[in-house]
């Protein structure tokens, strides 16, 4: 509201009471003046005394109201003093900030359930113009220049849901905390899974096995002032417990901003465009060890041409994931990732793909005690193993073996988001390794597909290049508790994956060829429910076959095994 109809909507308030307070300071002149006026009598008789004590009551209660009368006028010349004051100096606009093209969150209204009434009342301890109450319309920015307030402005709170494919974990509820222009804001969401991983075989060499907590996250997120913003994000995984993601970035728009801490990365599109728990299949494909992960560095993201293009580039820490750096070197990050049909309405839309790469000086050895690598919550890796998707190795480096140069990674992928979904994604990862004798390059290659479908009707957002695989909202929820009986949305889903490490590494000496073997193949197939849009069910067979047998669970080598997993998961 305008300053002028603040003004107006005051003093129309308080205009009855005026006058009625300047009608009672006339009556109580008049009654006075009367009675100076009034020529000496004689004594009234006794009759007469019983009304003049009454008259003299009536005028204590006119003269308390007088008083009253006063205050009221005091305290509307404080509050028009202090609108004119406002008018003087009018606050700056306040712009929205457009929309973060980095990983994190979308704070911009419309994007759940709209954005809560941030409007009320605060008091001003040194405001100097009264004790009243601080005007409905003013922002902050008024109040620190014209009271003194300062950051002293209303905080209101509310739940959200956004179904975008943005917030911290892809979409989902969070709690919202904000003054009345989001200028200041902290987010809360949360990712709970619960799953049950049954082998075929007996004592397999994973934690991922019977019943377990895979990942619990929680995220805090925001932003102070428009431009900037921040995220802290903490994982429990299978017993540990750590900092997954704090960084700070400043917004210069969506074609750019910039990022400094610890957060996703590419290479690897699987891997940081979505969270695990929102891949079709239960879980992320093998490959995802070869991924970026969460890089300590800066990182420039955007996007470009209408959303038509987006960009990651940044230097971060060696190595993967590490809490600090293991050596003095640096390494880059980056990726591209196109959709020319982004606004377009056809099928085409849900098109894209891209290229993600790494390279860096690494020189570390493989195998890593510190208790940042022991309690890692599952994020800091120096690949001195490569396992299958639940987390069993297939190959194992020797002891003595280190990281001693170049290493890259290149990353290409495809996709189509839709009531079909269709991603696709190869990764060359290679390094120069040694054992203190020989030195080589070691390379690997692997590749993961993955396809799924909605029965119920259901799509999968289509996104800007990031976080397609979201939260899914059901055309008819199953809600009993709101007499909702829909099935929920249906999904069905299925993944090839295939990792070859390759047989220079034998041939050199760094791993044994009669414990480890080189190529792995694995088949998920899975049923999602989604019953209402915080919920998902998932149920998935899981096979895998080594090209070599090799012993795993005990003396007796084998070449094949699988696992029945369940999951139970919250988005909120």
């Amino acid at each position: 509201m305008p300053d002028g109809d603040t003004r107006k909507t005051l003093i129309g308030r308080r205009r009855p009471t005026k006058l009625a307070s300047l009608l009672a300071i006339v009556l109580i002149a008049g009654r006075v003046s009367l009675a100076q006026e009034a020529p000496t009598a004689p004594p009234l008789p006794a009759s007469s005394v019983s009304a003049d004590s009454e008259l003299l009551k009536e005028l204590r209660e006119l003269r308390r109201e007088v008083k009253e009368a006063k205050a009221d006028v005091g305290r509307l010349q404080g509050e028009l003093s202090t609108i004119r004051a406002y008018q003087s100096t009018p606050a700056p606009p306040v712009q929205h900030a457009p929309e973060p093209s980095s990983p994190g969150y979308d704070l911009q209204e419309g994007t759940g359930q709209g954005r809560p009434e941030g409007k009320g009342e605060t008091t001003d301890e040194d405001a100097g113009v009264g004790d009243f109450p601080v005007p409905l319309t003013q922002s902050f920015h008024d109040a620190k220049r014209k009271t003194g307030a300062g950051d002293n402005f209303p905080l209101k709170g509310s739940y959200r849901y956004n179904g975008k494919g943005t917030g911290a974990l892809g979409g989902g509820g969070y709690f919202h905390i904000g003054d009345e222009n989001d200028e200041f804001t902290l987010n809360l969401t949360n990712q709970i899974t619960i799953d049950g991983a049954f082998f075929d075989r007996q004592n397999m060499p994973t934690s991922f096995q019977g019943f377990f907590v895979p990942f619990a996250r929680t995220f805090l997120y925001g932003n102070i002032t428009k431009d900037w913003k921040y995220q802290i994000g903490t994982q429990g995984f299978a017993g540990q417990f750590n900092l997954l993601d704090m960084w700070m970035s400043y917004s210069f728009g969506d074609w750019l901003t910039l990022r400094a801490g610890k957060g996703l990365s590419p290479p690897l599109y699987e891997y940081y465009a979505f969270s695990p728990a929102l891949e079709p299949v239960i879980t992320n494909s093998p490959v995802f060890q070869f991924a970026g992960k969460r890089q300590l560095g800066v990182m420039a993201t955007g996007n470009l041409f209408n959303k038509r293009m987006q960009y990651w580039s940044g230097i971060g820490n060696s190595g993967t994931s590490f809490f600090y750096d293991l050596n003095r070197n640096v390494e880059y990050n980056g990726a591209v990732t196109f959709k020319p049909f982004e606004n377009s309405t056809t099928a085409l839309n849900g098109l894209g793909g891209g290229v993600g790469g790494s390279v860096g000086e690494q020189h570390y050895s493989l195998q890593q005690s510190n208790v940042s690598f022991l309690n890692g919550a599952g994020e800091p890796t120096t690949n001195s193993a490569f396992i299958n998707a639940s987390g069993v190795p297939f190959f194992t480096y020797n002891s003595n073996v280190s990281a001693n140069g170049l290493r890259s990674r290149i990353a290409p992928h495809i996709f189509w988001f839709g009531r079909f979904s269709f991603l696709a994604e190869y990764m060359n990862f290679s390094r120069q390794l040694t054992d203190g004798v020989t030195s080589g390059r070691s390379t690997q290659r692997a590749f993961y597909v993955n396809a799924s479908y909605f029965l119920t009707g259901e799509r999968d957002f289509s996104g800007s290049g990031f976080q397609a695989y979201s939260t899914v909202t059901p055309l008819r929820p199953f809600i009993p508790s709101r007499g909702e009986w829909g099935p929920g949305a249906w999904q069905i889903a299925a993944q090839y994956a295939m990792v070859n490490t390759g047989t220079g590494d034998f041939a050199r000496g760094f791993a044994d060829p009669t414990t480890s073997t080189n190529r792995l193949d694995s088949v998920m197939v899975g049923l999602n429910w989604w019953p209402n849009k915080y919920t998902r069910l998932s149920f998935d067979y899981l096979w895998n076959g080594l090209n070599n047998a090799i012993p795993l669970n005990g003396p007796a080598p084998i070449d094949t095994f699988s696992t029945v997993w369940m999951r139970f998961a919250m988005f909120f």
